[in-house]
């Protein structure tokens, strides 16, 4: 959690921490700051000291407004000095860094700076004397575990999630069956770029956007399951259709992910077993996950429970073809995909951790069924956010 910042300073052996840039392009921007901008500042932040932002005046008023910022420095007579001496871009930010430096890190040895630093001020910050350490980990660790508002903020971006899926179901549910089982929609065949634009449309409404493309994958599409759907593609009956949605919050960025799978029609034997073996999976990692417990114990779980209904898992039969071919899931925050991940590969589990969790079962002749829910890690064990029926059969 952002508390735990000083903590990770001394783990990470830097003086300070550094981030510039827009914070509406940079996550660990606005995870330190609250300050969602379309404007250059400097955030800089010693052990045991508050961050400062540093930016022109105007952006300094408006942050100490908007953010959860105390302190600030005006950069404001950089800026009129580079325009009365006819500074040029490089020369202009070359001296603002010279001047954070002066001013805010001027005891600093080594500095922590995300993955995501312009090449250019990294050049700017190392020729004033300055070492600069990537410490992406850092950032990431502070991010994994969630408090109570940045919880809040994925249970809201879940319920517009759902929101946007009932849209869903309901178009799918009212599609008519026409020639060579194509869904139609108004009169025209529901294909999966009408289905996506929908789900932008739903999104927006409830104070949500894309921050990439949604999943919709119908029929052998879905054997691939990260194909996001080719727009031109007809959605037909009787078949899989994977819905992966992964919004942000417009104002908040905080994410949800939740993934259904949904039938129009008649249901195989095989698939509605399918769909059974992952819903049954779902649950048995959810149950394994634990405070102090790893990853690894929630996908053996899952794994174990996929054994029991006769499907293989890529955890324990590396290079198969069909079965359960992906990771079991990942944190969910500012980025969609976030620490912890779930894989073989022992991840520990903390309290206030907020996951997807999503197994599901590839077939080469049928398609795909996927089932994904949100939960966040409490002392009692995982607690799902995801309120959303699990199975459409329609």
């Amino acid at each position: 959690m952002l508390k735990d910042l000083d903590s990770l300073m001394e783990k990470y052996k830097v003086d300070a921490l550094f981030i510039e840039g827009k914070s509406i392009h940079k996550p660990n921007l606005y995870y330190v700051t609250r300050f969602l901008t379309v404007d250059n500042c400097f955030y800089v932040k010693a052990p045991g000291k508050p961050g400062v932002i540093a930016a022109t005046e105007l952006v300094c008023d408006r942050a100490r407004k908007l953010s959860s910022i105390k302190e600030y420095h005006s950069l404001s007579p950089i800026y009129q000095k580079a325009v009365l001496e006819k500074m040029d871009l490089s020369e202009t930010e070359e001296a603002i860094i010279s001047e954070t430096i002066k001013q805010l890190m001027s005891t600093c040895k080594v500095v922590g700076i995300p993955r995501e630093t312009d090449a250019q001020i990294v050049e700017y910050l190392q020729r004033s004397g300055i070492k600069t350490k990537c410490v992406n980990d850092l950032f990431l660790e502070a991010r994994e575990t969630k408090d109570a508002s940045e919880q809040k903020a994925i249970q809201k971006a879940s319920r517009a999630t759902e929101a946007t899926f009932e849209k869903v179901i309901d178009v799918i549910k009212d599609a008519k069956v026409g020639a060579n089982k194509v869904l139609r929609h108004k009169g025209k065949a529901l294909t999966v770029g009408v289905l996506k634009r929908i789900i932008e449309h739903a999104l927006v409404d409830n104070a949500a956007e894309n921050s990439q493309e949604s999943i919709v994958a119908g029929g052998r599409s879905g054997a691939d399951w990260h194909n996001i759907g080719q727009r031109a593609d007809k959605l037909k009956a009787n078949e899989p259709i994977i819905v992966d949605i992964y919004p942000r919050l417009i104002e908040e960025r905080y994410h949800a992910d939740i993934t259904r799978t949904v039938v129009r029609g008649s249901v195989s034997a095989k698939l509605k077993k399918m769909f059974e073996a992952v819903e049954s999976a779902l649950d048995a990692s959810i149950d394994a996950a634990r405070v102090g417990g790893t990853s690894t114990e929630m996908v053996e779980a899952m794994a174990d429970s996929l054994d029991r209904d006769g499907f293989a898992s890529a955890h324990r039969t590396p290079g198969i073809k069909e079965g359960m071919l992906h990771g079991l899931g990942h944190g969910i925050g500012l980025d969609v995909h976030e620490r912890p991940r779930l894989s073989k590969r022992p991840q520990p589990i903390y309290e206030n951790a907020v996951f997807a969790v999503e197994p599901g079962l590839y077939f080469l002749k049928i398609g795909g069924v996927r089932i994904e829910d949100n939960v966040v890690i409490t002392k009692k064990g995982a607690k799902r956010i995801t309120k959303l029926p699990r199975t459409f059969f329609l």
